[in-house]
């Protein structure tokens, strides 16, 4: 299967063919506030689809009870694939539930469980449109940062059991929020989650998102530029979107010289 990652700017107009926070205060999304639905873990298991056998730590299952938060992970949270998933910029991944009835209105399907999209954390009133880089939050006593919007990948498609599931959930554009760990400690599921600190330069997770996968976005240039000056940006998103900035400066000066 090709890559996504191979030319993201490309792949965007393809799909379109086929809080403020106040000190101490919780974050209102509209006026909806953010909630930790339920803790979701996995280890890596051999699975099938149809002919084909992976290995993978998509699926979480709901765990009840505190769970340890270490730097790099929740307690009895595995990754199979190394090179895509884990490590401190990917230590946590939040997935909004407010997203269930749009997939289950897409899929024909009456009940999404939580987990069911790889995260390990389901809140509700996480809004990737005003969540951004640098942003921290705070669930009990641990503290998170959003370091960078999620890639999705092929595994998604055979999870959902459909293979036009990668496509749809990219063209989307709400793929979640990946954080990394600033003070370790226990959370529980159904306790507030608190926005503890906004980052001044507001380049939240679905703009990002967008000017990475949509060259036609309105806003990418001035979007990727600002990003690549957040140090809160995990590196391996400041190395892609440093690419892409080079492309577009070449494109500039051959403007110029035309």
């Amino acid at each position: 299967m090709k890559s996504i990652e191979s030319d993201p700017i490309d792949f965007w107009p393809k799909l379109k063919q086929s809080y403020t926070m106040t000190n101490h205060s919780i974050l209102s999304v509209g006026l909806r506030i953010m909630h930790l639905q339920a803790i979701n873990v996995s280890k890596p298991k051999l699975r099938r689809f149809g002919f084909k056998l992976y290995t993978t730590a998509f699926l979480k299952k709901t765990v009840q009870g505190p769970v340890v938060l270490t730097q790099d992970n929740l307690n009895g949270d595995k990754q199979a694939d190394l090179m895509n998933h884990g490590g401190n910029d990917k230590a946590v991944y939040a997935f909004s539930t407010e997203h269930h009835n749009y997939w289950k209105q897409k899929l024909g399907i009456n009940h999404i469980d939580y987990g069911k999209f790889g995260e390990n954390l389901s809140i509700s009133g996480l809004n990737e449109s005003d969540i951004a880089i640098g942003d921290r939050i705070q669930i009990n006593d641990c503290i998170l940062e959003v370091s960078q919007p999620r890639i999705p990948y092929y595994k998604i498609s055979f999870e959902f059991k459909d293979m036009s599931m990668l496509n749809n959930f990219i063209s989307y554009a709400h793929t979640g929020v990946y954080f990394r760990v600033i003070q370790t400690g226990t959370m529980t599921a159904n306790s507030p989650v608190e926005v503890i600190y906004k980052h001044p330069d507001k380049i939240t997770v679905k703009n990002l998102f967008r000017a990475y996968f949509d060259s036609q976005f309105p806003d990418q240039e001035n979007v990727m530029r600002t990003a690549i000056a957040i140090p809160e940006l995990a590196e391996a998103w400041r190395s892609k979107i440093v690419q892409i900035v080079h492309r577009i400066d070449l494109y500039h000066q051959r403007q110029n010289k035309g």
